[in-house]
């Protein structure tokens, strides 16, 4: 911008004035060159940059640039980092004019010259526009941002003269007064400060407001507390305070949201345009707002207006007009400076506050006379608009209400426990804390602490405590447990009916005190102490297992801690004691010895004060040799080829354990395993049916039931000998014959030795078998006597044979010969085309056991048909109609022909193959677990019937054909294999041109396994940036790769390309040629893959580069990194 080019407006200097009454003009200059100093470098904070001379520092234009972007939150432009030229001076701070002016500032008398010349006195006026601009005021207000700025700290300090920007501001007590306004308690003795000390004041106030408030000391203590304070500087200082977010805008908030009861409200610009706060302002300090609150909230300068007219009405005139506040960029000075005039008003009270509850009803109790009281807080209440009400749990509870001059007492008596409700109106209208609830609590002296049945436990012992809560209705108990250690323990209450449970273990010898309280109150026979001692301290040893006939002794130490109190016990396995146990004290030892009259378990206790010590119970196994125990299938059954086993048990009893089997004295192998001390395992495998020997012996001498034997058995040695394929219906049936016995005959002779067992389960329920089972042959018979499916269960030693159960079927009893009910159906009664093989089915089974007879008659000659016999009296019929045209279908059911005959068969000319068009993208394939779509046209080809199948490698794929119109057909495939499929279609039994048809089927796209990586998603510098990443879609199944890049001025292109054919790493470039953020997506089948999308920060200078890294906590790197071939 060249200096003819200066914009048409007056500076800000010259609108306001730069010079403080008495300063000379060198003075304001110096005392605005450090404020702006202060103020510009606060600004450029975050750039890393600074300044210290503005007259040069700004230029070459990029600081100025710096500055205007930090105060504009934005990049404005490219800027010639170190211009080497008046020209590209002349440039940057033409970038900066032109960013200024869009922003709505219109400058004058200054041009980009004057800045690059250093045109002090220019340039100070220039911070001040912008000072005034983006930290002051909006400049959205009509009223000037002085007067704005005068009015609100007139409000908020109401206690000073402020009325200058000078003076008022010199001695340091104002800043003192406004930093304890904006957080009270900062400087709560400013009113005793001494007006001569003003520098030390000053000083002392910067430093709470940068302590406390963070507001950057811009000007010094001594420029502040001057006589010739030059009100730009003291101006932007104080801004700090009144600023958007600032202490002072965060005061003014606070102020109108505890005055409102909310904290919806969140600014004060845009939550004030519709008028409605302001309403409740004036509401609430008493004024008047017609309608309220039934006010019109889509008028936002109606509303507004209405508010501000009850403003005037308490006395506030406003600072901007209703059409401004209602501005959604309306200037928050201006609404903070109108605001803060209300502050001054004194609220009104409502009907709510003008009486005040004082009652503490934290522990009312059933029966007691309770009392709270009414305090009047307004003059003008009366006493008969008041109302009390108290809610019982089931009914109003009186309350007696007596009036003093500023206080009622109010008294009454619960008649329950539970919860109770004091409703306190005033002329209808509910008090402030009304209503209040409460809880009746019943009467402790009626819970009671029930007694212990001993006062001394052991150690890990449960104590149980319990309360008898039956005197009461409700209420809350606490019980708490002091051991020896002295560390109160808090115990867990349970309630059982009527009593208050709890309990504890002991692990400290010595005395424990337990205290009980209900409703926070000790209740009668609390405390209670309980005396610990420790049976560890003793111990009982001695054998586990002995032999019958052999004595057996146990010791007991440690019996000098209190011996008296020991007791020995000896119980056999069914309880009975045993009396014969003599004991014997020596020292510190007890002994306890006796002679087992028999085998069996024994149980051996030594107790102190009734508690088992330590070892106690210890159990005893007496053994007897004649008690060794073998048990399991192998010895008492088993089947030919299958592994089985017996456990043989010594019960601890030393020996030689020998064992063998044999079967027709030819010796069987077995594996022994021992299962545990005492405890062995013998498996074999049978490999005859038959009768098997094992002998087991300990010592030589056969365990009890020895020897053993165990018949193995052969399921699969049953054979049906019974031909019963002719026997069977079409799928597969055995076809019974109602009322005759039905009989088969089984070969057993291969089976071993075992029983035959069979059940038959008709309809409803089991009928009769007879099974005759001789050595080598069993026959099952049985009759069959209704309709419906039978199923014949076999059993070979209570094992299903193989072929079990045999599905047959019953057609109930025999009909008469009735033609009249036999049926003909099937689509080859009705309709065929020539030479394609066509069928029908002559159903008879309600029809009786008739001959049947069909014939196909056409005019000039008849058709053959070949007739099958089915079971069931059922025949299925097939013909070829070798030429088109009408036929007659006759069937005589035993020479009569039966109802509805002859039946008309129209017969078509075949469809002409060649004729049939399929298409369809999925021809192409397609992936898993989606439908596939072919279309079929056959419209050309005649009638005819379209089939279609479709196999893979592993398993077929579903098929379905629907014909939408007359020829036209859609075929949906559903493939669940990732596989080569074959499509085969069909018309009239013939592949259709093409058929079959090769598909292709793939794994569904799966985005989570595309991998993005290279330096082209990394942050970096402009000059060296490196703009290529890899994109890997191995895993990633079937499906289409996207790549779009945003950057500051829109869209770039991408190239991609394959690293070889055939592979699926995808190589992408783009060239940014600025720098800026860059954002770059990355979509697998349209979704986002890990990481998508990408943003990329490209840096201009490697200091920003460095910072930003430095920002994020990231180590910053050298630009050859970045060249890293991916």
């Amino acid at each position: 911008m060249t200096q003819e080019k200066k914009r048409d407006n007056v500076l800000p200097h010259e609108r306001m004035g730069n010079v403080s009454r008495g300063g000379t003009e060198d003075q304001w200059v110096a005392l605005q060159h450090k404020t702006f100093v202060n103020w510009v470098n606060e600004q450029l904070t975050m750039s890393g940059r600074s300044v210290e001379n503005l007259a040069t520092d700004f230029c070459d234009g990029v600081k100025l640039v710096a500055l205007v972007e930090s105060l504009q939150f934005r990049k404005i432009g490219k800027v010639y980092m170190k211009p080497k030229s008046k020209i590209q001076m002349l440039q940057n701070v033409d970038l900066a004019f032109r960013a200024i002016v869009d922003d709505n500032i219109r400058l004058v008398n200054i041009g980009n010259e004057d800045v690059v010349n250093g045109n002090l006195k220019l340039v100070l006026g220039l911070l001040w526009h912008l000072i005034l601009r983006y930290q002051i005021s909006s400049s959205k207000s009509k009223a000037p941002p002085k007067k704005l700025m005068l009015a609100w700290f007139q409000s908020v300090l109401p206690d000073m003269e402020i009325s200058n920007f000078t003076e008022a501001w010199s001695t340091g007590i104002a800043l003192h007064a406004l930093i304890d306004y904006c957080k009270p308690g900062t400087s709560p003795n400013w009113r005793k400060l001494d007006p001569r000390n003003r520098i030390d004041n000053c000083r002392q106030a910067m430093q709470l407001a940068k302590t406390h408030l963070n507001i950057p000391i811009v000007i010094t203590p001594e420029d502040f507390a001057s006589k010739s304070l030059d009100q730009l500087s003291a101006m932007t200082y104080l801004s700090y305070f009144i600023k958007k977010d600032s202490p002072g805008y965060y005061a003014t908030l606070n102020w109108v949201c505890r005055l409102l009861r909310t904290t919806t409200i969140s600014n004060l610009s845009t939550d004030w345009n519709d008028g409605v706060f302001l309403c409740s302002v004036v509401n609430a300090l008493g004024g008047e707002v017609p309608g309220w609150p039934d006010i019109d909230k889509n008028d936002h300068v109606g509303t507004c207006q209405k508010g501000i007219d009850g403003g005037k009405t308490l006395g506030v005139e406003p600072t901007l007009t209703a059409q401004d506040m209602a501005d959604p960029e309306v200037d928050h000075l201006a609404i903070m400076a109108y605001l803060s005039k209300f502050r001054k008003i004194t609220p009104k009270k409502s009907k709510a506050e003008k009486l005040v509850i004082k009652c503490t009803l934290n522990r009312v109790r059933e029966g007691n006379q309770t009392t709270f009281s009414l305090d009047i807080v307004d003059a003008d209440v009366m006493k008969s608009k008041t109302e009390v009400k108290l809610q019982g749990p089931n009914s109003p509870v009186p309350c007696d209400v007596k009036w003093g001059e500023k206080r009622a007492t109010c008294s009454f008596v619960p008649n329950q426990t539970g919860q109770y409700t004091l409703h306190v109106k005033y002329d209808g209208e509910e008090l402030v804390g009304s209503p209040v609830t409460f809880m009746v609590i019943p009467d402790v002296s009626k819970v009671k602490l029930l007694s212990l049945a001993s006062a001394k436990f052991a150690t890990g012992q449960k104590v149980d405590i319990k309360v008898d809560v039956s005197g009461v209705s409700m209420g809350e108990t606490k019980m708490e447990v002091t051991p020896p250690s002295g560390q109160v323990r808090l115990l867990q209450c349970e309630r059982d009916h009527d009593l208050i449970r709890a309990s504890f273990h002991p692990d400290l010898e010595g005395n424990w005190t337990v205290s009980v309280w209900f409703e926070g109150e000790e209740i009668e026979g609390s405390p209670i102490t309980v005396t610990c001692f420790d049976p560890n301290l003793m111990s009982l040893t001695g054998p586990r297992q002995i032999v019958l006939g052999d004595d057996v002794t146990f010791t007991v130490s440690g019996v000098d801690n209190g011996s008296h109190d020991i007791s020995v016990i000896v119980n056999y396995r069914d309880g009975s004691r045993v009396d014969n146990v003599d004991v014997r004290q020596s020292s510190d030892v007890m002994e306890a010895s006796f002679t087992p009259a028999k085998s069996g378990k024994y149980t051996v206790h030594v107790k102190l004060k009734d508690t088992n010590i330590k070892g106690s119970p210890l159990c005893l196994d007496v053994l007897d040799p004649g008690q060794i125990v073998v048990s399991g299938d192998g010895v008492t059954h088993g089947t030919k080829g299958e592994e089985t086993e017996f456990v043989v048990d010594t019960k601890g009893l030393a020996g030689t354990i020998d064992v063998v089997i044999d079967v027709s004295s030819t010796p069987v192998t077995y594996n022994k395993t021992m299962l545990s001390e005492g405890r062995y395992s013998y498996r074999y495998i049978p490999s005859l049916a038959g009768k098997y020997t094992i002998s087991v012996k300990w010592n030589g001498r056969h365990v009890t039931g020895s020897p053993f034997s165990p018949g193995i058995t052969d399921r699969s040695g049953v054979n049906i000998t019974s031909d019963l394929s002719d026997l069977k219906d079409e799928i597969d049936r055995l076809v019974l014959e109602c009322e005759e016995v039905t009989t088969l005959t089984f070969d057993v002779s291969d089976a071993g030795p075992g029983q035959f067992t069979a059940e038959v389960l008709s309809p409803n329920g089991k009928i009769p078998v007879d099974v005759d089972q001789s050595r080598d042959v069993t026959n099952v018979s049985f009759t069959a006597k209704e309709e419906g499916d039978h199923y014949i269960h076999l059993y070979w030693c209570d094992l299903a044979l193989e072929f079990s159960p045999i599905v047959a079927f019953c057609a109930g009893p025999k009909l008469p010969i009735d033609a009249s009910k036999v049926v003909v159906v099937g689509k080859g009664a009705e309709q065929a085309r020539t030479m394609v093989s066509t069928e029908f089915m002559i159903d008879g089974r309600k029809a009786g056991p008739g001959v049947c007879r069909v014939r196909i008659q056409g005019v000039r000659s008849n058709i053959p048909v070949d007739m099958r016999a089915m079971k069931y009296n059922r025949y299925v019929c097939t013909y070829v109609p070798p030429s088109a045209g009408g036929f007659l279908l006759y069937v005589h059911w035993s020479d009569v022909m039966v109802p509805w005959c002859p039946y008309k068969i129209s017969v078509r000319s075949r469809g002409e193959i060649g004729l049939v068009k399929v298409t369809g993208e999925d021809l192409n394939g397609g992936i898993t677990g989606q439908e596939l779509k072919v279309y079929v046209d056959a419209s050309a080809a005649g009638s005819g019937e379209l089939t279609a199948t479709c196999v893979g490698h592993s398993q077929g794929a579903r098929c379905e054909v629907k014909e939408n119109n007359t020829g036209h057909y859609v075929i949906k495939i559903y493939p669940t294999e990732p596989e080569k499929h074959l499509l085969q279609i069909r018309f009239d039994d013939q592949h259709v041109p093409g058929s079959p048809f090769v598909l292709r089927i793939g794994e569904p796209p799966n985005p989570n396994e595309v991998k993005v990586f290279g330096p082209g998603v990394e942050d970096g510098l402009l000059q060296t940036f490196e703009s290529r990443f890899l994109v890997e879609t191995h895993g990633a199944g079937a499906g289409q790769l996207a790549v779009k890049v945003r950057g500051p001025r829109g869209g770039f292109k991408v190239d991609m390309k394959r690293e070889g054919n055939g592979d699926r790493t995808i190589v992408c470039r783009y060239d940014p040629v600025e720098s800026g953020e860059y954002t770059v997506h990355v979509r697998w089948s349209g979704v986002h893959v890990p990481g998508s999308p990408f943003v990329v920060n490209i840096f201009d200078t490697r200091e920003e580069f460095h910072a930003y890294l430095r920002e994020l906590g990231r180590p910053t790197v050298r630009e050859s990194q970045w060249h890293a071939d991916i």
